[in-house]
């Protein structure tokens, strides 16, 4: 399952796409769309997708229009009432089909998919390592390109309209693409991490602005003991992207990612379910969700409507679960693991100075003369006397 956001007349709009594909796992092949209401989400749409199961999904910037990956095949989605669906929920009207991948001896499927320039464009990936930009809504395709020398796992798209795409794949490339010219402008490299060890981008996105872009990169030979998965922050508004800033996560192999529109928060999350949510600014952790699912997470996505600013993380898993973080809450254990360390500091101290006192080390209040001012006063009267 893979979840997207986008917002509709100040509401919010979920939609979720999975499936068991041919296998009877009990988990039915559907698109379904939420609205949330309140603190709750309710099931406003849905597409069954029947034999097949759905592998990616995209919302247009400014249509109520999805795009789905089926097999090999694209499958663009409105979001319009149109006739019942299973327990009288209203299904989604299907716009167009499209196959998209050559299919072969072997199962070809599109693994992941993308708007561009302000829904002018589309991109989508398949396993012949190649991308194709096709124009919206047309879906006259613009360009092929194929210089990539491994299976492509992550493409994401400009997110202020410029055409510009980068595209990650399982082995260590990562490439900067021109969607007018479908020319390549850059490669990103990692230099940081063990040395002589291999990386690889296992997901990227840009900033809310476009003028910074987030990518997870972790070892392409990971070791349960040894390896540590990094989250590096990049300026784009340099001719050669240059990272300005990093944070480690030892132990964990991170996954999926996810970025605010306003660039407050970013957001991973690891193969255990853990979820983890860092400042944007500084990457600072903020918040560790532990096991906030049972299963390893599928997709993450901030939501807010126009209304309210108070951003909430959404995280999908392998275990069917949909599960709502609010960001702007502080790690409750962080917290306590800081207030425990006071506590032993302060006792600390007081057992220090206790000893200090009763090793005489330290002057005891009882001990003391009486009040020098009053004994000079009883001292300079006898003088007087004997004047």
């Amino acid at each position: 399952a893979v979840v997207s956001t986008q917002s509709t007349g100040g509401s919010v709009r979920v939609a979720l796409c999975g499936g068991g594909g041919v296998v009877k796992s009990g988990v039915p092949n559907a698109v379904e769309v939420y609205d949330t209401r309140g603190k709750g989400m309710v099931l406003s749409y849905r597409y069954d997708c029947e034999r097949a199961a759905p592998s990616c999904i995209a919302a247009h910037p400014g249509e109520p229009i999805l795009a789905v990956g089926l097999d090999h095949n694209l499958l663009i989605l409105e979001i319009e009432k149109t006739r019942s669906s299973g327990k009288g929920v209203p299904s989604l009207k299907k716009v167009h089909e499209k196959e998209v991948v050559k299919v072969t001896d072997q199962a070809e499927i599109i693994k992941c998919l993308t708007f561009c320039c302000f829904g002018e464009k589309l991109v989508t990936v398949g396993e012949d390592k190649a991308i194709n930009i096709w124009e919206y809504p047309s879906l006259v395709r613009r360009w092929r390109i194929t210089q990539h020398l491994s299976e492509v796992t992550q493409v994401t798209a400009h997110t202020m309209g410029e055409p510009e795409i980068v595209s990650a794949t399982r082995g260590s490339e990562c490439f900067v693409w021109d969607v007018e010219t479908g020319l390549q402008k850059q490669q990103l490299r990692y230099n940081g991490g063990v040395q002589n060890a291999k990386y690889r981008y296992r997901n990227i996105r840009y900033g809310a602005s476009g003028d910074t872009f987030y990518a997870v990169i972790v070892p392409i030979a990971w070791n349960n003991k040894t390896s540590s998965s990094h989250l590096v922050k990049y300026d784009t508004t340099t001719e050669i992207w240059t990272v300005i800033r990093e944070q480690t996560v030892r132990g964990e192999p991170l996954a999926e990612l996810a970025i605010s529109s306003d660039e407050s928060f970013v957001s991973t999350s690891s193969s255990n379910g853990h979820v983890y949510i860092f400042d944007a600014h500084s990457l600072g952790l903020r918040r560790r969700v532990f096991e906030a699912h049972g299963l390893f997470v599928t997709g993450l996505s901030f939501t807010s409507t126009h209304t309210d600013t108070q951003f909430k993380l959404l995280s999908v898993s392998a275990d069917r679960e949909c599960k709502v973080h609010n960001p702007h809450i502080a790690d409750p254990v962080r917290f306590l693991k800081a207030a425990a360390v006071l506590l032993l500091c302060i006792g600390l101290i007081y057992l220090l100075f206790c000893l200090l006192q009763s090793s005489d080390l330290l002057p005891h209040f009882d001990d003391f003369d009486e009040d020098p001012i009053k004994k000079d006063h009883h001292h300079g009267h006898s003088h007087h006397g004997e004047l």
